[in-house]
């Protein structure tokens, strides 16, 4: 897991409970010729979703008496995880019936490069979940003969007692170090080793510290994760998962300048015959160490401020490659997916923990959910410009990861009947070998173009003014205008960060849709004004934009 996280202070004030994607708009009048527009006749507060490959990539927006508001979204539909993601050219034009005049306050701010990608901790993590997806893929592993057959069953560890690790030695994970290390604490369901070699200074983890992070692992995060996804497996019979905490994990990150690796889990573990695998269920975590030229310090506060949220997240990918890879003989989820999950389940632990338990933050909401609010709001500030459905060898900003997240609550938020906690989804999209857009459609029951719509039309309409948050364009667990409105400015630069291209009429606009992501567009027609036409086609103008990414209108009126 990546360590881009923002710990809010404690004034933070919860309430409640940033990439150009393609080249600028154009402030002149616009032509756009269309042979038969398709007539969107809409309520306030009514929505349409079209196929512009197969259906119609021109639309007439009418106008009337009264003032009337529009927003529109071009997106790509496509759900389909490439190794280098679906995407396509595209240019959006509008023009109004006597003409009229672009409002160009949506121009988005350009987000700061996330550093070399193939070095980042996303690099890193994305590497273990292909690995992992190669595994799940060879016919050795789906028919068990890769597991090497049982290992020899193990007693519960024992205070005191020293055994020995494989970890990572390098960010690509392609060679091991072996590293001696005690046992710390034992639980009802984990068991902390510390790595013999770590540090030994007055930032190192106290035997209380130890307790703290254990029994908050067998009371709140071992359970919350067990529920809402499944269980882990037991290869190794102890019944315990391990949680290794160690500096080797601290020293796969040369330079920490696109952030650092805090901890990770790896399936090869789980099968017996592969090099490198510990023949059990492992968590890796970094531990206090003193900065290096390239890197910060790790400091007690840190570490035990960065592990709890880490072991949650990774947990939920162990309990996945359990119950689709071992349990079910299935492939890996798709990784946009199945990060989502485990950045849904760091919200479940905000949830489900309560803040006297997270002593070292200033709330469990910090601990747990800060970063995934950043994350999204990241995403949210261009959608345009990131994947929801990430290129499988790819390694991207922090925004993916909040779109991501978004989708996985804003589902479970729709097509569960527990909306809070979302279990009924959770365990539908990880007990199954189901993977990415197919396992989301299977459970909402909606076609994916179709999720996808509706969603992006909500992250613009969330807690809107004026607009009824009612049915499914809104997300029921979460007032992110407010949250973000009273975190600006002092830790968001706008109080709400997607701020779509508006116009009265006239607009034109070329860039690139990815796949679950796209464009918003305002369309505010005052009262009497002439209707507009607007159209979506490649990105030289002509035709429409490619079948393969699914482009789609989604139009909703607001008023």
């Amino acid at each position: 897991m990546p360590a881009s996280r923002t710990m809010w202070p404690s004034t933070l004030a919860l309430l409640a409970l940033a990439a150009c994607g393609g080249s600028g708009t154009g402030p002149g009048p616009v032509t756009v010729t269309c042979t038969t527009p398709t007539p969107v006749v809409l309520e306030p507060g009514a929505q349409l979703l079209i196929d512009a490959a197969r259906t119609s990539n021109c639309l007439s927006l009418p106008g009337g008496d009264q003032a009337r508001e529009y927003l529109v979204v071009a997106y790509s539909g496509a759900g389909t995880e490439t190794t280098t993601g679906i995407s396509t050219g595209y240019a959006l034009a509008s023009g109004a019936t006597g003409g009229g005049s672009s409002l160009l306050d949506g121009l988005p701010t350009p987000v700061a490069a996330f550093g070399d990608p193939a070095k980042s901790p996303e690099a890193f993590h994305r590497n273990l979940r292909l690995a992992e997806a190669r595994i799940a893929a060879d016919p050795a592993t789906r028919f068990g003969e890769a597991w090497g057959g049982k290992p020899p069953m193990a007693s519960v560890p024992i205070v005191g007692q020293r055994d020995s690790f494989y970890v990572c030695r390098t960010s690509s994970c392609a060679a091991f170090n072996r590293v001696g290390a005690t046992v710390r604490f034992v639980g009802r369901q984990g068991a902390i080793y510390t790595d013999d070699a770590n540090p030994v200074t007055a930032e190192s983890l106290t035997e209380s510290d130890i307790t703290q992070l254990g029994t908050l692992f067998d009371d709140y995060l071992f359970p919350i994760d067990t529920t809402a996804f499944g269980r882990e497996s037991d290869i190794d019979g102890d019944q315990r998962v391990a949680i290794l905490i160690s500096a080797a994990v601290n020293d796969l990150t040369a330079d920490c300048t696109s952030g650092r690796i805090i901890g990770y889990f790896y399936g090869a573990d789980l099968i017996a015959s592969l090099a490198g695998s510990n023949r059990r269920e492992v968590f890796y975590a970094f531990a206090p160490k003193a900065a290096t030229a390239s890197c910060s310090a790790v400091t007690r506060s840190i570490a035990l401020r960065a592990l709890p949220p880490v072991l949650i997240h990774e947990l939920q990918h162990m309990i996945s490659f359990n119950q689709r890879v071992l349990v079910r003989g299935g492939g890996q989820e798709d990784l946009w997916l199945n990060e989502g999950l485990s950045h849904f389940a760091e919200e479940l632990g905000y949830r489900g923990v309560p803040d006297a338990r997270c002593p070292n933050s200033a709330s469990c909401f910090s601990q747990f959910s800060s970063g995934d609010i950043d994350n999204a709001y990241s995403y949210l500030s261009n959608p345009e410009a990131t994947a929801l459905v990430t290129p499988g060898n790819n390694s991207g900003p922090l925004a993916f990861r909040g779109a991501a997240w978004l989708f996985v609550r804003w589902v479970a938020d729709h097509f569960s009947s527990d909306t809070l906690l979302g279990t009924q989804v959770t365990r539908g999209l990880v007990q199954t070998t189901r993977v990415g857009a197919t396992n989301v459609s299977a459970v909402a029951g909606v076609d994916f173009p179709t999720l996808v719509g509706e969603w992006q039309l909500t992250n613009y309409l969330e807690n809107l003014p004026g607009f009824a948050q009612v049915g499914r364009l809104r997300y029921r667990t979460w007032n992110f205008r407010s949250l973000y409105q009273a975190n600006f400015p002092t830790l968001y630069a706008k109080p709400y960060p997607l701020t779509p291209d508006s116009t009265a009429g006239s607009y034109s606009r070329t860039g690139t849709l990815r796949g679950g992501s796209g464009r918003h567009v305002r369309y505010r027609l005052a009262a009497g004004a002439a209707g507009v036409t607007v159209q979506l086609t490649g990105s030289n103008g002509n035709g429409v934009p490619s079948s393969t990414a699914e482009p789609r209108f989604a139009v909703v009126r607001i008023r």
